[in-house]
């Protein structure tokens, strides 16, 4: 899955799916998996997505998910706001 998208302040989220993942937080992001796209699309589109929900879309396990989602905050990528009725937040824009 290939993603596009835009990062206004506060998270909001503008811009469309379609074209490459890239960005800056201070220097170059890591180059993403599948996966992690496939999740990260998952979550642009609906950023108050469970993990649960997310095994279902993909159908990997949830522990796949939880890694998916680690590797996705280590790059910089994501952030978690809020807890249990929290919603992700994403912190990179495209090029």
């Amino acid at each position: 899955m290939d993603i596009r998208f835009k990062v206004s302040t506060g998270g909001q989220i503008s811009g469309q799916i379609g074209g490459q993942i890239g960005g800056q937080i201070g220097g170059a992001i890591d180059v993403l998996t599948e996966r992690q796209k496939d999740v990260l699309g998952l979550i642009i589109s609906n950023n108050r997505i469970t993990y649960k929900e997310i095994v279902e879309k993909l159908s990997i396990h949830e522990s796949a998910v939880a890694d998916h989602i680690k590797a996705l905050k280590d790059k910089g990528v994501i952030k978690r706001a809020g807890k249990t009725r929290g919603q992700w937040l994403i912190l990179i824009k495209n090029k």
